[in-house]
């Protein structure tokens, strides 16, 4: 966590409010404007050049200097009069058609004070769209609002910038909370104790295994139809009940009708069309499914996911609302998989294939959310 610049003791202290003009603290001003073909635009401009834009802290990007009549002083906040969303500008910079600056008439003005700040303003954005763009900077002035104060009646930035230090710091703690938390969930669902990719992970991504040629049949020993039970007949109930499609992976509804054929966890289903789903989970199936699995060699998980994705590329464009796939097409269907040099289904590739995998999902997703943290503690050390 980034330490704030402030002890967050403050926060803890009874605030005193006051009420105060904006106009009492600050001035407005329309910018010096110039339409963006005056720029020579550049990713090492120095300047950043703001717009109408709601985006990006208003900036359209950042350009080349062209001169100190038009450049306007940073350390202020700027605001596009069509958004009207106020933004803090910490560097100079130009302005394009339709913006006005706003400057504090005290010294103490920062990043974080301004911040504190522009979240008054953009609070009363509304206000300011309802009235004609000329008479913003007289609504804009005479709006009033509340701000902590020391004994003096003066406001109190010290409390201001300690406030914005500590939610700054509160949405980095949060994040990785957040992160965390899904983290240990998706490891938890995939059944893994950590994602980075090991030696053995890499050797399997980068290997090419031998395929071979299986019959559907001698893989499982039970492959079964389901049976209807209408959609007026269904009661409702805890199974989870398997129809034809690929939405919500065909599950229709929960259902507790005691004709239901409960098929077991780890198998595989196969819809009218040729979708493929692995069930992790007992549940009920229409006769639009067909359900296939192993009393006998069970196989892991990994396998049947693996093997579900063959299978259904195997029988790709096969089969739709005018040929549908039964359970009894299964038998037959022949699927190309990775095979041992003795010629047998190679499980332990598959297992390791997959697991390979998930580790990759969880790094990707992780990922983001790390860059996304290291993003805001970026922003929050600089101060930009």
């Amino acid at each position: 966590m980034i330490p704030p610049t402030h002890d967050n003791a403050i926060l803890n202290q009874d605030v005193r409010w006051g009420e105060f003009e904006i106009g009492d603290l600050f001035k407005i001003k329309g910018n010096p404007q110039l339409n963006k073909n005056k720029f020579v635009f550049s990713e090492n401009g120095q300047y950043p050049y703001f717009t109408r834009t709601l985006d990006n802290n208003g900036i359209l990007g950042y350009v080349d200097y062209l001169d100190d009549e038009h450049k306007i002083n940073g350390n202020s906040i700027a605001v596009g009069m069509l958004g009207m969303k106020f933004f803090y500008m910490k560097h100079d910079f130009y302005a394009g058609q339709f913006t006005k600056t706003v400057f504090a008439t005290f010294e103490q003005l920062n990043r974080e004070i301004a911040l504190y700040f522009t979240t008054i303003f953009n609070k009363n954005s509304g206000l300011y769209q309802s009235e004609l763009i000329r008479k913003l900077e007289e609504l804009f002035t005479k709006t009033k609002i509340q701000l902590p104060v020391i004994e003096n009646g003066l406001p109190n930035f010290e409390y201001m910038e300690s406030y914005i230090n500590h939610i700054e710091n509160e949405y980095i703690v949060n994040l990785e909370k957040e992160r965390n938390i899904i983290l240990n969930a998706y490891l938890k669902a995939a059944s893994l104790t950590f994602y980075e990719l090991d030696s053995e992970d890499k050797e399997i991504l980068a290997f090419e295994p031998q395929w071979g040629e299986f019959r559907i049949g001698d893989l499982f020993d039970t492959i079964k139809r389901g049976k209807r039970i209408k959609s007026i007949d269904r009661i409702s109930g805890n199974l989870p009940f398997i129809t034809a499609g690929a939405i919500e992976r065909g599950f229709s509804s929960y259902i507790g009708n005691p004709e239901a054929e409960i098929f077991p966890k780890n198998s595989l289903t196969i819809d009218m069309f040729g979708t493929v789903f692995y069930r992790g989970y007992e549940y009920g199936a229409d006769d639009h499914v067909a359900v296939l699995y192993n009393k006998a060699a069970k196989y892991s998980k990994e396998a049947l996911i693996y093997m579900g994705v063959c299978i259904e590329k195997s029988i790709s464009g096969k089969f739709s609302y005018s040929r549908n796939f039964y359970a009894s097409d299964a038998y037959d269907a022949v699927v190309m998989l990775p095979e041992t040099k003795n010629e047998t289904p190679d499980f332990v590739y598959m297992e390791s294939y997959i697991n390979a995998h998930k580790k990759l999902a969880i790094e990707n997703k992780i990922r983001g959310f790390d860059l996304k943290i290291n993003a805001a503690k970026f922003i929050i050390q600089k101060r930009v």
